[in-house]
């Protein structure tokens, strides 16, 4: 829950964002930049994470990680320059960069064969619903004022206390026991895994980086509605993580990329034809329909790959794809949304996804055997 809270939670209060800092001439790119300077933070960082609680262990980095995600996050209701906003929201990447390697690396400690697949199509259906909730949340926190929205990064506190009681170190092998191939580099598909997962990530990330500014242009509904439709987007993808589990039984981890990357390009599609914000919402179904899969079919690919002594690692390098795309994705698209606009940009690129999707699926590679 805490690494969707990092971005989407705030992305309704954007447009209101934009406005309270009219006086800045570049207002707009910075303050999308708001929403995915921490997916920077979160790349850069994440790979020193896994390599940290690969050599001292998991829990003690999670609770510093999970203090500094509760001051960092809450910045925003304070801090009255943009440029300090967005340095509170690096600060928020770096804590999530911790967060999120050190959580699936202990699901990977923790759990084995089909019982780990359940919990990993689990932990990403509640991510999916729980963005559900915040971004709702956001969206009505907005309505009162952009900066409350940045109350809902204090839940990390709860946590904190939840950690100590709940969770255990795992018990980890002696390096003189540890098996040869530990000490090789990172297999091949490890990084068709990294790029998949950046693009996967990319793509997603235009819902809540351009929906809102959309939504504006088509329709005069507030904050609170376009929260509303972003939470429909996270609703659904949490849906389909639910699911994962049983598609994996019928399909290879390729073959569910393939999946995943025609559905988001059929939903993006829909969206470019939107004419309201009702003729909106069947894009945003089947879209997070199609962005539900993404996150545990990669961290089921790379948990099945990886021991326990390099599970950190690989791991922290997925993080760091994951979020290299979240913040890469405004600057991959603004681009070509500022030449023509929001809705074909939306065009161009479904096009370009279901032929990808096609070509991927024709293949029928296997990533693990």
């Amino acid at each position: 829950m805490m690494t969707v809270m990092a971005g989407a939670t705030i992305a309704p209060a954007l447009p209101e964002m934009t406005r309270a800092f009219a006086d800045n001439p570049n207002a707009e790119t910075l303050v999308k930049l708001v929403l995915t300077i921490p997916g920077l933070f979160i790349a850069i960082t994440a790979p020193f994470s896994g390599w940290i609680i690969d050599r001292f262990g998991r829990i003690k980095l999670l609770l510093v990680m999970l203090f500094i995600y509760a001051v960092a996050g809450t910045s925003g209701l304070y801090l009255d320059n943009l440029i300090q906003v967005i340095i509170g929201r690096a600060f928020l990447g770096i804590a999530v960069g911790g967060i999120m390697t050190t959580a699936i690396a202990l699901i990977g400690d923790y759990f084995e064969g089909e019982e780990r697949k359940k919990f990993l199509g689990i932990q990403a259906g509640i991510m999916a619903l729980s963005g559900t909730v915040f971004i709702t949340s956001g969206g009505l926190l907005a309505d009162i004022g952009w900066r409350y929205p940045f109350l809902i990064y204090g839940m990390a506190l709860v946590i904190i206390p939840l950690v100590v009681i709940f969770l255990q170190e795992p018990s980890r092998p002696a390096k003189k026991n540890l098996p040869r191939e530990d000490k090789t580099g990172i297999p091949p598909v490890v990084w068709i895994v990294y790029a998949l997962s950046f693009l996967g990530m990319a793509v997603f990330y235009m819902m809540p980086v351009q929906v809102p500014f959309l939504i504006q242009q088509i329709s005069g509904v507030g904050n609170a509605a376009t929260g509303i439709a972003l939470g429909t987007t996270t609703f659904m993808g949490g849906l389909a993580s639910f699911r994962y589990p049983r598609l994996k039984r019928q399909f290879t981890h390729y073959q569910l990329y393939g999946i995943t990357f025609s559905i988001i390009g059929l939903g993006f599609l829909f969206i470019s034809l939107a004419e309201s914000y009702g003729t909106l919402y069947p894009g945003l179904v089947i879209a997070g329909l199609g962005a539900g899969l993404i996150m545990p079919n990669s961290n089921l690919c790379l948990v099945t790959i990886s021991s326990p002594s390099t599970r950190g690692r690989i791991l922290g390098g997925l993080t760091t794809f994951i979020f290299l795309g979240q913040f890469a994705s405004p600057l991959m698209f603004q681009p070509i949304v500022s030449m023509t606009s929001i809705k074909k940009g939306f065009l161009y690129l479904s096009i370009v996804l279901i032929v990808f999707a096609v070509i991927s699926l024709v293949r029928n590679r296997r990533l693990v055997r």
